[in-house]
């Protein structure tokens, strides 16, 4: 069912799902900072895929990496900044290029148990992918495939042979 995703894809609603689980962890826990391990305990996902999402949060802008303290990140903004626009930002520009997988769908590590931020964020993703989705529907609704037939129109002139011509009468003297 379309509503279920944003836009009815379902890659870049696992996307949004999964920057907006991290940003929320760093959200809840700033201004300190955060290290790959924890986002490992507390996420489930692996340190590359935790790696390459804080670098492309980086990227964007939301992120700061601690140079004292390699793996470590905090947010680059106030927590009250953050939204899910920047979330649909970062994820529009981190995406992989056509015909190629973005190769981070989420496997969990073993013994991982979800908490309940991971279920929070799945909550707000699919409520603004519902509020998005009924927006993008009723706009669709206002273009109706008429107008398709006025352009049309002046692009396929009737052929000759099928236009009507009258024909004479015969007429009896």
């Amino acid at each position: 069912m379309t509503e279920n995703f944003i836009l009815g894809d379902g890659a870049l609603h696992q996307r949004l799902c999964a920057i907006t689980e991290i940003l929320g962890k760093f959200v809840a826990c700033a201004p300190r900072q955060l290290s790959i391990w924890n986002l490992v305990e507390s996420t489930g996902r692996s340190e590359c895929d935790l790696e390459n999402l804080c670098a492309g949060l980086a990227r964007a802008a939301l992120l700061k990496s601690n140079l004292q303290l390699p793996g470590s990140w905090s947010l680059a903004c106030a927590p009250d900044k953050v939204t899910l626009e920047d979330v649909f930002r970062c994820v529009m520009a981190e995406q992989p290029a056509p015909g190629h997988s973005s190769g981070s769908a989420f496997v969990p590590i073993p013994g991982y148990q979800p908490q309940r931020l991971q279920h929070d964020a799945d909550l707000l993703v699919m409520q603004a992918a519902m509020a998005i989705n009924q927006s993008v529907f009723k706009h669709l609704r206002q273009f109706s495939l008429d107008r398709l037939k006025v352009s049309s129109a002046a692009a396929y002139p009737v052929p000759r042979s099928s236009r009507h011509v009258p024909r004479r009468s015969a007429t009896v003297a």
